[in-house]
């Protein structure tokens, strides 16, 4: 794609952002976060060539200090979306695909490996298809502190370690994968995952952070946890942190501005218009299997089909849900992942996609 077509799309992004939720939904916002314990909020409807956004509330509970309008949140799993997206410009480029063997690229650690591995490759890691262990549970994760080396030499040593365990069933859910994803990238590409963020964040003019938002500054939204009854906020400075050989997984910050110009760039490509990528290549993203495609899962509902996911580490909560046929997306990101904070989010994502038009200008 050429620059200036890109930049005149970035630019049509931005101005988009300007638009409004009506008063009344704003409204609605603050009533869920005051009856069920959200401190901050941000909440946007994404159309192929406008966004609407309300971010609202606290850094964290117990002080008065406003979040700011271009507040980071993390994505937790919805991370994984980008990691895909990577994954597939650099197909486009002709420098990896879906097909490509994990052996292929790693034959060094195919004698110390599970049999059951020696054909896994690229597509069956972004989809879960690799039978590679969850490590969903930080305490899965315990085990592999003492790893040394740079990130992605922990990857490495990580990925070692997990091919030589006995394989789970196809198609269950994997953040270990995604960490097999990456270094595959990584091996490809020979360059850092980190690197390759970068570059592809730089190309898209997008802002993000690798970690929670509050340990790039305190001014972002802490996450909280549900302790005792209480909603605690947990400072930068908290023990509680994902490995950095886990961000392709599940361990990226954005604010809304720029996650939802990145959403908006899938809408546009699921309604057929090239981007960044190909439109083609959306499709595939969200669509090109049943259930869990690439970074995405589905569903089909009266004939029209729909992809989401739902990011947490447990201290924040992001869900996003594309609706190809409406035309529409919708994000919503929170500081708390409690129940009561998850079906509020749910509650007000169902109010807006049933009636976009009744909560916006």
């Amino acid at each position: 794609m050429k620059k200036s077509a890109l930049l005149l799309l970035m630019l049509i992004s931005s101005f988009g952002f300007a638009q409004q939720f009506t008063e009344a939904f704003q409204s609605q916002v603050k009533k869920a976060q005051q009856a069920h314990q959200i401190p901050a909020i941000s909440v946007n409807l994404i159309t192929p060539d406008s966004i609407f956004s309300f971010v609202n509330g606290k850094i964290r509970t117990a002080k008065k200090a406003r979040i700011s309008q271009d507040a980071k949140f993390h994505l937790g799993s919805n991370s994984k979306a980008i990691t895909a997206f990577i994954a597939k410009h650099l197909s486009e480029q002709g420098i990896i695909n879906w097909d490509t063997r994990f052996f292929q690229l790693f034959p060094e650690l195919e004698n110390s490996s599970n049999p059951a591995y020696l054909d896994i490759t690229l597509g069956q890691l972004l989809s879960h298809n690799a039978g590679i262990n969850a490590y969903t549970k930080g305490a899965d994760l315990e085990k592999f502190n003492t790893l040394k080396g740079s990130t992605s030499e922990k990857r490495y040593a990580f990925t070692q370690e997990i091919l030589k365990e006995k394989p789970s069933d196809p198609g269950t859910y994997s953040n270990a994968g995604y960490v097999l994803a990456a270094l595959m990238l990584e091996k490809s590409t020979e360059k850092p995952f980190k690197t390759l963020l970068d570059e592809t964040m730089n190309a898209l003019d997008l802002d993000y952070f690798v970690g929670f938002p509050n340990k790039e500054n305190d001014t972002n939204p802490w996450g909280h946890i549900n302790s005792k009854g209480t909603l605690t906020a947990l400072g930068p400075d908290h023990e509680y942190k994902l490995p950095a050989y886990m961000s392709s997984a599940g361990d990226i910050a954005m604010n809304s501005q720029d996650y939802a110009r990145f959403l908006q760039l899938h809408l546009q490509g699921l309604l057929g218009k090239d981007n960044f990528l190909e439109a083609e290549a959306y499709q595939e993203l969200h669509f090109g299997l049943d259930n869990y495609a690439y970074g995405w899962g589905n569903i089909s509902k009266n004939d029209h089909q729909i992809s989401y996911h739902d990011g947490s580490a447990g201290t924040y909560y992001c869900h996003v849900v594309v609706f190809p046929h409406k035309e529409i997306a919708v994000a919503i990101m929170a500081n708390a992942a409690t129940k009561d904070a998850v079906n509020a989010i749910y509650t007000l994502q169902k109010l807006i996609s049933d009636n976009p038009e009744n909560v916006t200008e």
